[in-house]
C-alpha cells in the first residue's frame, strides 16, 4: 500500500478466506479453459496481495496449501501450483516492506514479474514431465493480472480505508 493519509481498519480473517474462495472459483470457472492463457491466475494474484498486506496471516504455508488445492481441483500434476505459489509468496514476503511502499504502478510491475516467474516454474515442471510447450500465449495471463493490479488493490483496500480526522 503506498503511503497515504488514510488509516486502515483491520481485516477479518473471514474476508481473506472469502477472497481466496472467490479466486479459486474464478480460476475453476468453465470459461477459463475456453480462453486458455488469456486469463490471469487469480489465486496467485490474491496470494501476492495478501502476503503484501497481511504478511503475518498469509505466508508460504497458505500458498502451498492453496497450490495443492488448485492442483487437485484443476487435475494438474500434484505440486505444480504448490511450488509456484510457495515461491511467489516467499519472494513477496522477502521484500514486503519495500514492496508495500511502492506506488501502485510499481507494485503492478513487481506483481508482473512474480506471476511470470510463477508461470515459468509451472511450465518447467510440465516440460520436465514431458508435456509440450503450450506457446507464448501461456504467458499472457500475468500481463492482464498486472493491468488489474491497481483496480484490484483499490477495491480490496476500499473497505479498510478510514479517513483521518483533522484533529490529528
Amino acid at each position: 500500500m503506498p503511503i497515504s493519509t488514510q488509516l486502515l481498519r483491520p481485516v477479518r480473517f473471514g474476508f481473506i478466506l472469502l477472497t481466496f474462495i472467490v479466486a479459486l472459483l474464478v480460476n475453476l470457472a468453465p470459461w477459463q479453459a475456453a480462453l486458455a492463457g488469456l486469463t490471469p491466475d487469480f489465486v496467485a494474484l490474491m496470494i501476492v496481495y495478501w502476503a503484501l498486506h497481511q504478511p503475518r496471516r498469509i505466508g508460504v504455508g497458505w500458498a502451498f496449501a492453496l497450490g495443492l488445492l488448485m492442483d487437485v481441483a484443476d487435475a494438474n500434476y500434484l505440486g505444480q501450483h504448490a511450488l509456484a505459489y510457495s515461491l511467489i509468496a516467499y519472494a513477496t514476503l522477502a521484500r514486503q516492506r519495500q514492496f508495500a511502499l511502492f506506488p501502485f504502478w510499481q507494485q503492478a510491475l513487481v506483481t508482473l514479474m512474480l506471476l511470470l516467474a510463477s508461470q515459468a516454474v509451472m511450465l518447467l515442471v510440465r516440460l520436465a514431465i514431458g508435456d509440450s510447450f503450450p506457446g507464448p500465449g501461456y504467458f499472457a495471463g500475468p500481463l492482464i493480472a498486472a493491468v488489474l493490479w491497481t483496480p484490484l488493490s483499490n477495491l480490496m483496500l476500499m473497505h479498510q480505508r478510514k479517513p483521518v480526522s483533522d484533529e490529528l
